[in-house]
């Protein structure tokens, strides 16, 4: 076979695995919208017949040993030599797993998710462990053998970023931890914001309709995107010209839905703008979890909790509520919505203790890969460390450790990237305003003009390169925390008058 005949024969390879993937894309929408429950043994099942069938073709030795012949040619373009890079990396670590293990790990894998759901809403996590014991124990088999020797908590973090390992993350961490917590203690020590009219009653009908509005104003339309909801947000990305996300509805909470959404709307234009020649292949499917997560965090916080955002977007949320907001400034609606206060719920919590939500769920997965940690008093753990980081006394399972839908779906070693996310955020967004005024857009209703400066600096590469090379060449020096640090220092600082 020559290199072209090569060439044909891993792209026929990668549209099929690409068509397998949305068929699995699918399945997991559906499970998303939460379908009759008393057919979850039989969809399991079959889901996990599926992804057996999958998996044999998707880690096919035959297409490893084309991809090593390819890998030897020396003319390859940087797209495909990339693209077979990564494929490399992922097909030599699978290719020791018996396809029925991965179809047992999918199984578990469904009911684990069903039962979180249910187990959630019963504040249970007694009943819920038994589901997490089983998929910890079936995803930490296979995730041995991938690992091939390595430690294993270490692969799972290069896995979802690579590049990057424990040491790399401690260091991380105690940088961001030795500059903001002094920062916590004393804004702890002034007088407060005002954050009551935030927690009173919003009809989520109304909330819905208002939403119309914000994703109006995102620029995210239906004829790309579309928007639903589920228990926890997320966005799922089929390609770059169907985009779904999902937001949450708090009756009691002005302002989650609308920040929820511009998060996940910042995930939602990341995938969109990826060129559209990488829709089902890896350079699609391969985007670093942190490099991701910087966009979600860059709208969330540099833009949907600016005050010049919300000069655009204040009157038609205060026209929508006026029994609670009519006599609210926008500026002590803007201070109230970025008040630091310890939380319960990660998705809620404010700009500044947020990565400290990060670090709990980070320090108990190295309890679960490292020391074998008890998952049936999991709970147990997850309270104290909330107690000792945040001070906050854990009510229920349901505002503790079910709160989050990262473990029961088998995401180890991927909250690490969320605090990355938002430091990579920073420095990014910092080397836009060396290119454009954000604020000025923001405030003219002109948001579509800030995704593009992220389209050509960020979006459009895909996993063509690491993400630490894209955060170099967008801002012109390698990654560094101190954006972050000096970003939130800055703001806070600010609100209360340090």
């Amino acid at each position: 076979m020559n290199k072209q005949e090569m060439i044909s024969r891993f792209e026929q390879w990668e549209k099929k695995t690409a068509a397998y993937r949305y068929a699995e894309i699918m399945m997991g929408l559906d499970a998303n919208a939460l379908p009759p429950a008393s057919g979850s043994a039989a969809r399991n099942e079959w889901q996990s017949v599926f992804a057996e069938e999958a998996f044999r073709i998707q880690n096919d030795p035959d297409i490893y040993a084309l991809i090593s012949r390819l890998l030897k040619e020396e003319d390859l373009d940087h797209e495909m030599r990339r693209k077979l890079q990564l494929h490399a990396r992922s097909l030599g670590r699978s290719l020791n797993i018996p396809a029925a293990e991965y179809g047992a790990y999918r199984r578990a894998l469904a009911e684990s998710e069903q039962a979180w759901l249910k187990y959630k809403k019963e504040k249970n996590y007694a009943g819920y462990a038994p589901y997490l014991e089983k998929l910890v124990n079936a995803f930490r088999a296979l995730s041995e053998k991938r690992a091939c020797g390595e430690n294993l908590f270490d692969y799972l973090l290069e896995e979802n970023e690579e590049g990057w390992n424990r040491e790399k993350y401690d260091a991380f961490f105690a940088e961001v931890r030795n500059e903001l917590v002094p920062l916590i203690k004393e804004i702890a020590q002034r007088p407060q914001v005002r954050t009551d009219f935030l927690k009173k009653p919003y009809d989520p009908d109304r909330q819905r309709i208002y939403m119309q509005d914000i994703l109006q104003y995102i620029g995210f339309t239906a004829d790309w995107g579309k928007l639903s909801e589920s228990e926890h947000p997320l966005t799922t990305c089929v390609c770059s010209g169907d985009i779904r996300f999902t937001t949450k509805y708090r009756p009691y909470d002005g302002a989650a839905a609308v920040l929820s959404s511009v998060h996940e709307g910042g995930h939602a234009w990341f995938g969109h703008n990826v060129n559209s020649a990488y829709d089902g292949t890896i350079l699609a499917e391969a985007i670093s979890a942190g490099l991701h997560e910087s966009q979600s965090r860059l709208c969330e916080n540099h833009l949907g909790r600016s005050l010049a955002f919300w000069q655009a977007n204040y009157p038609g949320l205060q026209k929508m509520f006026p029994e609670n907001l009519q006599d609210i400034s926008l500026e002590t609606f803007w201070q109230g919505m970025n008040a630091v206060q310890p939380s319960l719920i990660r998705t809620e919590a404010d700009e500044l203790t947020y990565p400290l939500h990060i670090m709990i769920r980070y320090e108990i997965e190295k309890e679960i890969f490292d020391s074998h940690a008890d998952i049936r008093t999991l709970n147990k753990l997850w309270n104290r460390k909330y107690k000792e980081y945040l001070g906050v006394d854990v009510p229920d399972d349901e505002a503790g450790i079910l709160q989050d839908m990262h473990w029961p779906y088998a995401y180890f070693g991927y909250f690490p990237t969320y605090a990355l996310g938002s430091a990579r955020a920073a420095q990014f967004y910092a080397a836009m305003c060396r290119d454009i005024d954000p604020d000025a857009l923001l405030r003219q209703n002109r948001f579509a003009e800030i995704m593009a400066w992220l389209k050509e600096h960020v979006h459009q590469y895909g996993a063509l390169y690491t993400a630490d090379e894209i955060v170099e060449k967008a801002t012109g020096e390698p990654f560094t925390a101190k954006y972050y640090t000096d970003y939130l220092k800055q703001k806070y600082s600010r609100i209360y008058g340090l």
